[in-house]
C-alpha cells in the first residue's frame, strides 16, 4: 500500500511525522479520510480525533481545532493542542468532565458556560481516546 508523510504539530512540539497508509480527521462536515495521492486540500478541522493507520498499526490522537493541507508531499496538520493516547491522564480527565458537568449544571453564564462546555467536550474526547487505547491501540491490522 502507498504511503505519505503526516506530519501533526501544535504550538508546543511536532506530535507526529511518520509515512502513513491514511488518516482520518475531524472537520465541521465530518470525518474525512486520507490517502497517499488525496486531491490537494486545505481545510479547518474541529476538536476530535485523529485516527491515523501506518503499516499494521492504528494511532489515535485527540486534538483541538486547527487546520490541514494536503500536498503531493503529503498531509500536514496543524491543532491547538494534540495528545496521544499514552499521554492522556484518565484520573486528570475525569475530574475535569465532572467540574465542567458541575458548573453547567449550576446554570453559570457567558464566557464560564462556553469555558465549561469547551473542557466537557475536550474531556469527552480524550475520554474515547482513552478508551480506544486500552481496547485497540496499537491494533495489528489484517495484512
Amino acid at each position: 500500500m502507498t504511503t505519505f508523510l503526516l506530519e501533526i504539530i501544535s504550538p508546543d512540539r511536532k506530535v507526529f511525522s511518520e509515512e502513513v497508509n491514511a488518516v482520518s480527521v475531524p472537520t465541521s462536515q465530518g470525518m474525512i479520510e486520507v490517502l497517499a495521492h488525496h486531491t490537494p486540500l486545505f481545510c479547518s478541522l474541529s476538536p476530535g480525533e485523529i485516527k491515523v493507520i501506518s503499516g499494521n498499526k492504528e494511532y489515535f490522537l485527540a486534538v483541538g481545532g486547527g487546520f490541514m493541507e494536503v500536498t503531493a508531499r503529503g498531509a500536514a496538520v496543524l491543532v491547538s493542542r494534540a495528545f496521544h493516547a499514552d499521554e492522556l491522564n484518565e484520573s486528570e480527565i475525569k475530574r475535569a468532565e465532572a467540574a465542567a458537568r458541575e458548573a453547567i449544571a449550576k446554570g453559570v453564564k457567558g464566557d464560564e458556560l462556553a469555558a465549561a462546555q469547551a473542557v466537557l467536550r475536550r474531556s469527552l474526547v480524550e475520554l474515547k481516546v482513552l478508551r480506544r487505547k486500552k481496547y485497540r491501540s496499537p491494533t495489528f491490522l489484517p495484512s
